[in-house]
């Protein structure tokens, strides 16, 4: 029987990078920013000027991707989903991190094979029946059934797309969908 696929993202939806990022930047540059204080993609609108030019380096540091935590019930919730459809993990590609990205997700969730990690700047290329993504663009771009991710920067897109607010929503809509 040909199981169905899922599609992924990897930051802020299986680890919590705004958290660490946050923090790192936070203590660089004297601010208190939180991820509730982001209300659209383009994090460099709510950060002081001086820092435009050095957001990104910090994800490009070696071993930043290692020190990432997963996303609350993440491992449970994909060990399960595995039983069911074919995952994929659609992350952004960047080539100083391709290898401790596929490094956290080997420790993470060793159930997902290395070989299903893709590395991917337009998520509309993914042909998977399912993309599970906080990032509205990239929803936007996929045509399959896009699951929002839920947080703060991506309110602005209200019910466009089915919205989770965690993995235990997303085993709840997967039960259905299963079941049906």
């Amino acid at each position: 029987m040909h199981k169905q696929s899922i599609a992924i993202d990897l930051d802020e939806v299986l680890n919590n990078l705004h958290e660490v990022w946050l923090d790192q930047y936070n203590n660089d540059f004297n601010d208190n920013l939180k991820s509730t204080d982001i209300h659209s993609w383009e994090i460099c609108n709510y950060i002081k000027p001086e820092a435009r030019n050095h957001m990104f380096d910090y994800l490009l540091k070696p071993n930043f991707f290692l020190n990432l935590k997963c996303q609350p019930h993440s491992q449970e919730v994909t060990k399960w989903l595995s039983q069911y459809f074919d995952l994929y993990i659609v992350t952004a590609y960047q080539y100083q991190v391709c290898r401790d990205k596929a490094e956290w997700v080997s420790k993470h969730y060793p159930h997902i094979d290395i070989k299903n990690i893709i590395f991917c700047n337009n998520k509309g290329l993914i042909k998977t029946d399912y993309l599970i993504d906080d990032g509205g663009h990239n929803c936007e771009a996929f045509t399959g059934i896009s699951l929002l991710f839920n947080s703060s920067h991506n309110q602005y897109l209200k019910d466009k797309y089915k919205r989770v607010n965690n993995w235990l929503d997303i085993k709840e809509y997967f039960e259905e969908v299963i079941n049906h």
